[in-house]
């Protein structure tokens, strides 16, 4: 079902993929409306025990988007440095497929608690009050992995 990459060589290692979804600040997250068009969206998330966990208001068109089709991609980059002389690029990306899943109730409070200890390490306590504050008027939700790859040039 889904594509091998075509470039082989450039294929990351599996732990060199976990770090660059440890160490990377932000994704992209594609989604896929009604009217078939994609929609792709930057945002914060948080890479834990094989899955991405992100966080949003309570309405928006990803949201819509993810009612009508749960499918997403998602994708990171990082270290990227133009070569001009080269015509190239030098870079770090993972490309993800899976399914998202919205949380509730405690495992929302978990995936929160996670992105607070990736973005907000210095601040957990203040950071856990934030939380209890903001849980009725947040969202959460869980991408289940079900194909990863990761690209670079050296």
């Amino acid at each position: 079902m889904f594509r091998e990459m075509r470039r082989k060589e450039k294929t990351m290692s599996k732990e060199s993929v976990a770090a660059l979804l440890n160490l990377a600040e932000e994704g992209v997250l594609a989604t896929t409306g009604q009217d078939n068009y994609p929609y792709a969206v930057p945002l914060n998330y948080a890479y834990h025990a094989g899955a991405i966990y992100f966080h949003c208001a309570e309405t928006g068109q990803k949201l819509d988007n993810i009612e009508n089709n749960n499918n997403v991609s998602f994708c990171v980059i990082k270290d990227t440095k133009i070569i001009p002389d080269d015509f190239s690029t030098k870079f770090k990306s993972v490309v993800l497929f899976g399914k998202a899943q919205e949380l509730f109730d405690n495992k929302k409070e978990q995936g929160l608690i996670l992105l607070l200890e990736k973005y907000s390490s210095d601040y957990l306590e203040a950071g856990k009050k934030y939380i209890k504050n903001a849980m009725d008027k947040t969202r959460v939700f869980k991408i289940e992995i079900e194909h990863m790859t990761g690209k670079e040039t050296i």
